[in-house]
């Protein structure tokens, strides 16, 4: 089970999903009167759901859906409630929202334009579907067909004694609670690996950017540097930047890597050394050959791309790349542009059309 109160998560039955049916769309909302539009956006686990980005700040939230109908802090989050479907519900019964959105309390407890996405929770009606046509009503099988078998299953009782199961696949971002008679009745988005921990919110370095600290935002120059490390850099100077990595390993190739996850999900930062002393671990003198970066790192090349900019802005810097392919990422089609003769290789998810990695590698030369 993941690190979160799942306030509404566990509430949902068969009853539930009954009055949600018939209230239907046309009952009273908080937020914006794009309803429909948003209810057929794409469920893209790890990334996003209802025209929502995990990550995004509040106010790209407020942008789409308006302010929200309530709100209230638990625990380090703050949950925002959007869409009213009966209007004798309470906050955290079944059946009352369409809409709830999982924000990281960024330390002042209340919320604000700043506070930043966590989670995506939606509940019928909502159309979307996962490219590989899974939402509202898929049953069990579907879902493996799609994303394999589960990481975990955990059984609940609703209200009315029926039984519930929560298929968890928190590396890929997604979790479904499924009834027996109705399948898929909840989804819920989040980065991959789930949640961060609130107990991160006071570590030092928070105010100085999270993991990255004050290499957040330091330039990415192809071949040579990105996040303050330099290519050919011993692992002692990378250590010193950013302390002992989460998970350490070696490859076939004859290298050695350090990744840095921020506590918390998937990997953000990941470096890959030349071993030295060809121990097959990391030792303080083993030389950077790669370093790649993701969200939140912020930082640019010269012509201003980096995580998050769109495909276009990348062509438009670089030209055509050296190579070209299309591979899993994180669970997800991505693009991969190669340019190996620059020292530097981009992905590109398929979706969004959006960076959502950089490597900054050893130049091959022209």
């Amino acid at each position: 089970m993941t690190v979160r109160n799942r306030h509404i998560f566990y509430m949902i039955t068969t009853t539930a999903l009954v009055i949600l049916l018939a209230a239907g769309i046309s009952a009273c909302s908080g937020g914006g009167d794009n309803t429909r539009q948003w209810t057929d956006d794409p469920i893209v686990p790890g990334y996003s759901m209802a025209e929502v980005n995990i990550g995004d700040p509040f106010s790209s939230v407020q942008g789409i859906h308006g302010d929200p109908a309530e709100n209230r802090r638990e625990g380090g989050y703050i949950y925002v409630y959007y869409y009213r479907l009966q209007e004798e519900g309470e906050l955290d019964d079944p059946g009352t929202w369409n809409l709830v959105v999982t924000l990281y309390d960024n330390g002042n407890d209340y919320l604000d334009p700043e506070d930043e996405v966590e989670a995506i929770e939606v509940f019928p009606p909502y159309s979307g579907q996962t490219s590989g046509g899974n939402g509202m009503g898929s049953s069990a099988g579907d879902l493996e067909e799609e994303f394999g078998p589960c990481d975990s299953i955990t059984e609940s009782a609703g209200q009315n004694g029926e039984r519930l199961q929560l298929y968890s696949y928190i590396d890929r971002g997604v979790e479904w609670l499924l009834s027996r008679r109705d399948g898929v009745v909840t989804v819920l988005v989040t980065d991959y690996g789930g949640l961060r921990p609130v107990e991160d919110a006071d570590d030092g370095d928070e105010a100085q950017g999270g993991l990255f600290g004050i290499f957040g935002a330091a330039p990415i120059v192809p071949g040579q540097t990105v996040a303050g490390i330099n290519i050919e850099d011993d692992f002692i100077t990378v250590e010193e930047k950013f302390g002992s990595p989460d998970s350490t390993g070696f490859t076939t190739e004859g290298l050695v890597y350090a990744t840095y996850t921020g506590g918390y999900g998937a990997w953000k930062l990941n470096v890959y050394l030349e071993d030295k002393d060809q121990n097959n671990s990391l030792g303080d003198f083993d030389t950077v050959v790669s370093v790649g970066v993701r969200s939140p790192y912020a930082g640019t090349t010269a012509g201003g791309v980096g995580i998050g900019s769109p495909e276009a802005a990348i062509t438009k810097e670089f030209g055509a790349p050296d190579r070209e392919s299309i591979m899993s990422h994180l669970g997800e089609e991505a693009k991969i542009l190669e340019y190996n003769t620059r020292g530097i290789v981009f992905a590109v998810k398929t979706v969004s059309g959006e960076i959502v990695e950089i490597d900054v590698n050893r130049s091959l030369g022209t």
